[in-house]
């Protein structure tokens, strides 16, 4: 991503590199995910086929996330297009109806803040104090603020999580989840129909705790190859 002095020339902050966020879901539990290192719209059409018990996975997260009017995060994110690989760890804040704060706790973009209203745009800053006062406003889908397979901010909440495996087309079926920092999961996976049109994804899972039937991890496929790990720890929920 450019430096910051790029996106905003009145302000003297070190570098902004490309956020990550997140439009699909994530990769086969059963399969092996390597560990990231330090380099790494269409209209949807209706699901066919779905199956019974992934069907009643997503209920449960729908009942869960109604229930919910807010939480905090820690949002570990890694994200490879071809031979481009990143990393990035995100203070992720999000309130009902569409309001979230990112902050870049780790990685290229490390002490950069995010803001989105839930409009077509986002504010960063980097620092705070005065240094806080010197704003770029971007475009929602800016390619500064996007990850390198184009998903932007506002695509990273839990609803927008179960809105994608809702409402994107291709196959439903349940497999099986892992247990991650000691949390059993229980796994929907989407087999896509339309891979151009959802950042080359083929196949995504969402893993979903069993206790609070919130995702816990979602990964994607581009073919074989795992190109999408997203991990949510440290969830704080208010109701």
């Amino acid at each position: 991503m450019a430096d910051y002095e790029k996106l905003c020339r009145f302000c003297r902050a070190p570098a902004f590199a490309t956020l990550v966020f997140l439009a699909a879901v994530p990769v086969l539990a059963a399969e092996p995910s390597p560990t990231p290192s330090a380099s790494p719209s269409h209209a949807p059409a209706p699901l066919t086929s779905p199956s019974g018990a992934a069907t009643q996975r997503l209920d449960a997260f729908a009942r869960a996330w109604a229930a919910v009017t807010a939480y905090n995060a820690t949002v570990t994110v890694f994200e490879q297009k071809d031979t481009q690989v990143q990393n990035v760890v995100f203070n992720y804040a999000f309130r009902k109806p569409a309001n979230v704060t990112v902050h870049v706790d780790s990685g290229s973009n490390a002490g950069v803040t995010l803001a989105w209203d839930g409009g077509t745009s986002v504010v960063a800053h980097r620092g705070s104090g005065l240094a806080a006062l010197f704003k770029r406003t971007l475009s929602l889908h800016d390619p500064l603020a996007t990850t390198i397979r184009g998903s932007s901010i506002d695509q990273l909440s839990f609803g927008a999580i179960l809105a994608h495996a809702q409402a994107e087309a291709g196959t439903l079926s349940e497999v099986p989840g892992e247990v991650i920092a000691g949390v059993p999961t229980d796994a929907v996976r989407l087999s896509s129909s339309t891979p151009a049109a959802n950042a080359a994804l083929t196949r995504e899972v969402v893993e979903l705790s069993t206790i609070t039937h919130l995702p816990v991890r979602v990964l994607g496929y581009d073919g074989e190859t795992l190109v999408r790990r997203i991990d949510f720890s440290n969830v704080t929920l208010s109701s």
